[in-house]
């Protein structure tokens, strides 16, 4: 907690339009520490992939959030597919559709899926990720879904 509280109170950031934590999933010390130190949360983001396992951690999340009053913005599903850098198909390595159906089930909204993309990686090492790129492939335009979603979702928390 104390490593928490130095980062959130001693380190100059300048003015901030968002600051976005990622924890570890579950509800250990560190969401609970966060969630004390910031009492005026505007949403939280949880994010999983598709597999039941990892889900298990996404529920507990999303069940802390509303015991502790946090305003959910909603469930991202990651590794939702493998996209082929060669033919642009996309594969389901690790199952597919469980963040939605979390999603259902827990009465939050479901922000979309990203899969993997050897262009992810690629923008980042040429330094032009995919949102700042003008021509965007697919997983480009489905992050900014994702991004207007949250954004939206803040803003209207304000």
């Amino acid at each position: 907690m104390g490593v928490i509280q130095q980062l959130l109170g001693d380190v100059n950031r300048g003015e901030l339009d968002y600051l976005l934590v990622d924890s570890p999933p579950g509800t250990g010390d560190e969401p609970l520490s966060i969630a004390q130190l910031i009492p005026d949360i505007n949403g939280v983001v949880i994010v999983t992939i598709p597999q039941e396992i990892a889900l298990l951690d996404s529920r507990e999340s999303v069940n802390f959030a509303k015991q502790l009053d946090i305003p959910i913005a909603g469930i991202i599903e990651n590794m939702s597919g493998f996209v082929c850098p060669h033919c642009g198909k996309s594969s389901d390595l690790f199952s597919y559709g469980g963040g939605e159906r979390a999603a259902e089930e827990l009465n939050v909204p479901f922000l979309g899926r990203i899969p993997l993309d050897p262009a992810v990686v690629r923008g980042g090492d040429e330094g032009h990720p995919l949102l700042e790129d003008q021509n965007r492939e697919q997983t480009g335009e489905i992050l900014w879904e994702i991004v207007k979603k949250v954004t939206s979702f803040v803003e209207g928390k304000r």
